[in-house]
């Protein structure tokens, strides 16, 4: 291990980098697909429902909770304790599930014929749809503002052949991403769209060190085997990728795990993000460096040659 840290290794990960992009082309393609055929199930803040805050007298677990609402047909809806050891739950419905007046005699009905007299509603709030259009366009635009400044950032900091390679792979991650939300048809809410935009920095933070790495290569080596410098950048940077990567990747899986209902779409969200967004790095922004460089070098030349 100490040797592989201190030696960096030599592998030829661009030998397969056309097979990556109509790899990463094909995925692309088809989350776009999923995502205008079958859409998305979108949780209640952005389709908007009915929040019910119930305390017991008794300790239960949400399994227990669950099981209960599935006798009215609510086993669907999200509940979330309210800080811990509280007995009080928090059950959220979406607006598909019927009328707030609706769903309260549903939950009262399911809860009564299990606790009668054992529990207490203590808040009922109706999530109106205008509010959760308003909180999905909201998301589209913060997803669309840090596209931006990420652009304007890497443009800056380094070259536009740069920032246009950083960029590239974060639409690449997210589209990806939130393809797989519409094929497992996993909720859809704010704390995902949070886990989504927490990808997009991390991907960035990996693609920036491989960038900064080729930057100094460059100003060593100059431009002349661009292929053989950005290969010798990424194995440079492989092994604190693994590391940062994997440690990450355990920690969330062990959220996703252990960490309840309500925080499974956020971890499963960073899970597919942190993969994808390692593979990104290496496969689709370093590439791009090349194809651009090369594209540029092209249309000099002809234009030397006219």
């Amino acid at each position: 291990m100490r040797n592989f840290l201190n030696t960096p290794p030599k592998i030829d990960f661009l030998k397969i980098r056309k097979y990556a992009y109509i790899a990463s082309t094909l995925v692309v393609l088809a989350s776009i697909i999923l995502m205008f055929t079958k859409g998305f199930n979108l949780g209640l803040d952005f389709t908007g429902g009915t929040s019910i805050q119930v305390k017991f007298k008794e300790p239960i677990t949400t399994a227990e909770l669950r099981k209960t609402l599935a006798t009215v047909n609510l086993q669907d809806a999200l509940i979330q304790e309210v800080g811990k050891g509280t007995n009080e739950f928090e059950i959220r419905v979406s607006i598909n599930k019927g009328s707030s007046s609706e769903i309260l005699a549903k939950v009262k009905k399911a809860l009564n014929e299990k606790y009668k007299d054992k529990y207490e509603i203590r808040k009922v709030e109706f999530i109106g749809s205008i509010v959760g259009e308003e909180l999905r366009k909201a998301s589209i635009y913060s997803i669309v503002a840090v596209m931006f400044a990420i652009l304007l950032y890497v443009g800056y900091r380094f070259e536009p052949i740069f920032a246009i390679a950083a960029v590239v792979p974060l639409f690449h991650d997210a589209i990806i991403t939130l393809g797989f939300f519409s094929l497992l048809g996993e909720e859809v809410n704010l704390s995902v769209i949070a886990a989504i935009l927490t990808v997009l920095g991390y991907s960035l933070n990996d693609t920036i060190i491989v960038f900064d790495r080729i930057r100094e290569n460059l100003r060593l080596r100059g431009r002349k085997n661009l292929v053989n410098l950005i290969n010798q950048s990424i194995n440079e940077n492989l092994s604190r990728t693994i590391i940062t990567s994997g440690t990450t990747l355990f920690s969330v899986i062990a959220l996703y795990l252990f960490g309840g209902e309500s925080l499974k779409g956020f971890s499963l969200a960073l899970i597919i993000g942190i993969v994808v967004g390692t593979y990104s790095s290496i496969y689709v922004a370093a590439p791009i460096v090349i194809e651009l460089e090369n594209y540029i070098k092209n249309k000099k030349m002809a234009a030397a040659k006219s």
